[in-house]
């Protein structure tokens, strides 16, 4: 419901649909979205990603992934993929850093996980943010965990190609209260539920 009441952030239904998924993941956040595409783009914003700022992005996975850091006016650099899974190689993802890099974004391409022990060093190595899309992964794990727990935040898709999908949707995940909150703002146009949010000041019904 687009206006101030108690449905703002969805219906009994679509806050039952992501309470379980939060639950089964393990996970502090899932936030529903129209698609996995829009979920990234909230991604970017809600981890400051400005222009200028340089994005890591795979060469192999749906255009999104690439296009979603310009919708900030931000950079996408392609790094090369690992040959025998297809995910982001750890070595060319520190070759392609530079003092404007900001944050990472790989891909758990075909289900498969990125080699994230290396590629979580190199980020917290570099100050970088790590976002996953995981719209292959609903099911995978590292070291007995999902791979939603890792990582600053997260994305799935419910599109009808996909493991699980209501033909079309998607989610973002995260464990991080500041990014869950940024990520409800920006879903909906920078509107809470109590007006709209500009810069931090509530301007209700303005």
């Amino acid at each position: 419901v687009g206006t101030w009441n108690q449905d703002f952030y969805g219906g009994p239904m679509v806050k039952e649909f992501e309470k379980n998924w939060a639950d089964a993941f393990g996970v502090d956040y899932c936030m529903a979205v129209n698609s996995n595409t829009s979920g990234l783009y909230a991604c970017m914003g809600a981890c400051d990603i400005g222009p200028g700022d340089e994005v890591i992005v795979s060469p192999y996975t749906m255009t999104a992934g690439a296009i979603a850091p310009l919708i900030y006016g931000a950079v996408p650099i392609f790094a090369d993929i690992d040959e025998d899974t297809f995910c982001l190689d750890p070595k060319s993802i520190e070759a392609n850093i530079t003092p404007r890099t900001k944050a990472i974004l790989l891909v758990h391409i075909l289900g498969h996980p990125s080699d994230m022990d290396e590629i979580m060093a190199i980020a917290k190595k570099h100050n970088l943010k790590l976002i996953y899309d995981a719209a292959h992964a609903f099911g995978t794990r590292h070291k007995s965990k999902s791979v939603l727990n890792y990582g600053d935040v997260s994305t799935l898709s419910f599109h009808a190609t996909k493991l699980f999908h209501t033909v079309e949707g998607g989610a973002v995940i995260t464990n991080n209260d500041e990014i869950a909150k940024k990520i409800k703002l920006l879903r909906s146009f920078g509107q809470d539920g109590d007006g709209f949010v500009v810069e931090g000041i509530n301007a209700k019904n303005s």
